[in-house]
């Protein structure tokens, strides 16, 4: 195990190195972001000005089941698609532009913007295949108790699991969402859970940062009504610190999709990442 963690840290390392040589791609995650709020904006604004919001809160009150109203379901599953659809579109430039860079060209923001548009039918797809499965484990969910809610918590935690490679499937083979969720599978087998390691160490990094910031919320809220003027700075900051990682660590998990689906469907070391360590991350031991 410790083997395995050794090489998941290397495997990071290495992402860190590509980063730092485009640092661009940092850019997608902020037009993901940017683009995800103007379509909720779109969507919710209507949904407010024609009083839709207060019917789905009315129905939700009386009955305590917001699927039994047709409208609800509509809305929700619309908000899946849009969400799944813009994240993966923008998932899909970025590990464009990662896979462009590791294979020692020099990628711009348009090459992947525009390699995302030519994958409109797969992520139109995909999207489609994502939030009908979003949807039904959100409604076993929401009708479960008690154990029943732990099974479906499982099923859905098995779900991100399974198609962690999916995104990276639609970049490389252009292939239907069905096939691309098998690809996935077969890759996880394929890594034996250095992908998953990895990728947990991103996620652990990511809230150790976070909660370096814990004594300063401390110190903010002591001193909140003393100074409440420097206290907004603080918070602010925390804010933008917050994001900031957030940001840096999806982009490094991009990248390292990348890597690793670059080496089992080419055969190939990716540029910058050492081939022993690559050889290792796919070997049984």
């Amino acid at each position: 195990m410790m083997e395995r963690f050794n090489r998941a840290v290397a495997l990071g390392g290495a992402c860190w190195r590509v980063l730092m040589l485009d640092k661009e791609m940092l850019l997608f995650p902020i037009l993901s972001v940017l683009a995800l709020g103007g379509v909720l904006g779109l969507v919710f604004t209507p949904a407010y000005m024609y009083g839709t919001l207060q019917q789905f809160a009315e129905t939700l009150q009386e009955s305590g089941d917001p699927y039994s109203n047709p409208s609800f379901v509509a809305l929700m599953f619309l908000l899946y698609f849009l969400g799944y659809f813009v994240v993966t579109f923008f998932n899909a430039g970025l590990l464009t532009c990662a896979m462009i860079r590791m294979s020692g060209e020099d990628p711009t923001v348009m090459d992947g913007l525009r390699a995302a548009a030519r994958m409109l039918p797969q992520i139109f797809a995909w999207a489609l295949f994502a939030a009908s499965v979003g949807m039904i484990l959100n409604f076993i969910s929401s009708r479960s108790k008690g154990l029943g809610r732990i099974f479906a918590g499982l099923m859905g935690a098995a779900w991100s699991v399974a198609v962690y490679f999916a995104v990276p499937a639609l970049v490389v083979e252009g292939v239907g969402p069905v096939r691309a969720v098998r690809q996935s599978v077969g890759m996880i087998r394929k890594t034996w859970g250095e992908a998953l390691v990895a990728n947990a160490g991103l996620t652990i990094l990511h809230l150790a940062a976070v909660y370096l910031t814990i004594p300063f919320v401390f110190f903010l809220v002591k001193d909140w009504e003393q100074d409440p003027v420097r206290s907004m700075v603080i918070a602010a900051l925390l804010v933008v610190w917050i994001a900031f990682t957030g940001l840096i660590v999806s982009t490094l998990n991009a990248i390292l999709k990348a890597a690793l689906y670059i080496y089992a469907y080419e055969g190939r070391v990716p540029e910058n990442f050492d081939s022993h360590i690559m050889r290792n991350a796919f070997s049984e031991d």
